[in-house]
């Protein structure tokens, strides 16, 4: 072993993981100024492209008056920052972390560290950290945060999402599927959720429609599944219409009575918390209320969607974190000594295929054609394997480097 080699394997051995070392705390500085400057620069694209649909309305929300309207949008943006951020803050992550390594290889930076004998391995306790920073931010803004500020947003009917999502109007005519029927009504959300112009029809295990009810509102006795029907009419498959029923009416194309009643209670297999957050984005479901609705046992397409989201914010604890292992790694072995065009461009593209995976499994999730578990930890678990992969190699590549002092 000629005596460069023997100097650096001697001082790779000596050297061990300084946590909170000199060198940690500077690169781990440098990367979350890259990051927040990455994240910054998103931002202000994200409040663009969102505000400016809305931008008057938010302005005039105000009040009147310059001030009041400058006020009006400042808090808007704040309230919106949340949503917008959470999105791209692994890709910022990635961003943020491939900048820094960048600016470490062409300030010769790099070459004074691995002439110190550290390995690449031991330099990933600055990257570390910021994974667990940029995780537990994530998951702050995109798990309590978010849910948060868009409920200011609906209780003071702020924005096109807040006067879409507004639970204190009642909803337009929904159609609700049935384990045995179908419902069309108007939901008052509540809690608890009242339901407007009801009309539900019943079909037996063959698919034959069986039943017709109709009311004009009816409410959940609490605690049950049963519903109290009032004011409406009812017509079922063994209903023969007499003509001395004064208060008839019929049916669309139809010569089959619909009797009234006052009253009628009857079963309806709908979770009453799932009425009050019907129409609501996933994303905007408060946490705790979200882990209902994923473990209720019930099956809608929605509960595939609820379950997705739980396990996506789940998984984006730790997606930053892999992103950001991603970037420092690929520069660690690509862009070791030299900044090549080729190399640029693949680590570029690399991230941006990971921003977009994520993007792809959370769809695929939603729409039932992916499990939500693997949809939320498929692109994680796919970074830190290609990581670990990586790291290997530059290992390898490491012990086998002679020291060297310039850059040719």
């Amino acid at each position: 072993m000629s005596a460069p080699a023997t100097t650096m394997a001697a001082r790779s051995a000596s050297r061990g993981i300084a946590i909170f070392g000199r060198h940690t705390r500077y690169m781990l500085g440098r990367y979350l100024i890259h990051v927040a400057l990455v994240t910054s620069v998103l931002l202000a694209i994200a409040l663009t492209i969102d505000l400016w649909p809305q931008f008057e309305t938010i302005a005039k929300s105000g009040g009147g008056g310059p001030l009041a309207a400058v006020w009006s949008v400042a808090r808007f943006s704040v309230l919106r920052t949340p949503w917008l951020i959470a999105p791209f803050l692994p890709f910022a992550a990635f961003l943020g972390v491939f900048w820094t390594e960048l600016m470490h290889t062409t300030s010769g930076e790099r070459m004074l560290i691995w002439n110190s004998g550290r390995s690449p391995l031991l330099c990933l306790a600055p990257v570390v950290l910021l994974g667990l920073i940029l995780g537990a931010g994530e998951f702050l803004m995109d798990a309590y945060l978010g849910p948060a500020s868009m409920a200011v947003q609906m209780h003071e009917r702020l924005g096109l999402d807040g006067e879409r999502l507004d639970r204190t109007q009642t909803g337009d005519a929904s159609w609700i599927a049935l384990p045995d029927g179908l419902l069309k009504a108007e939901i008052e959300y509540g809690p608890p959720p009242v339901l407007h112009n009801v009309l539900l029809f019943r079909r037996s295990t063959a698919g034959k429609l069986t039943k017709v009810e109709t009311a004009s509102i009816a409410r959940r006795i609490p605690n049950t599944n049963k519903w109290v029907m009032a004011n409406g009419y009812s017509w079922h498959s063994g209903m023969v219409p007499t003509p001395s029923q004064d208060t008839q009416f019929f049916l669309e194309s139809s010569n089959d009575a619909l009797v009234p009643f006052a009253t009628r209670t009857v079963s309806l297999d709908i979770d009453p918390l799932w009425l009050s957050y019907f129409g609501m984005e996933p994303q905007y479901i408060p946490l705790s209320v979200l882990r209902q609705l994923a473990n209720a046992n019930w099956e809608t397409e929605w509960r595939s969607r609820y379950r997705t989201r739980l396990s996506v914010l789940y998984g984006e604890t730790v997606l930053p974190g892999a992103m950001a292992l991603l970037a420092a790694c690929l520069s660690m072995v690509f862009l070791a000594y030299h900044t090549g065009f080729r190399a640029l461009v693949g680590i570029a593209f690399a991230g941006y295929m990971a921003h977009f995976g994520t993007k792809a499994c959370l769809l695929l999730g939603q729409t039932g054609y992916m499990a939500p578990a693997l949809s939320g930890w498929l692109v994680s678990g796919v970074l830190l394997a290609t990581t670990a992969f990586v790291l290997a190699i530059g290992q390898r590549r490491h012990r086998g480097r002679p020291a060297r002092f310039t850059d040719e």
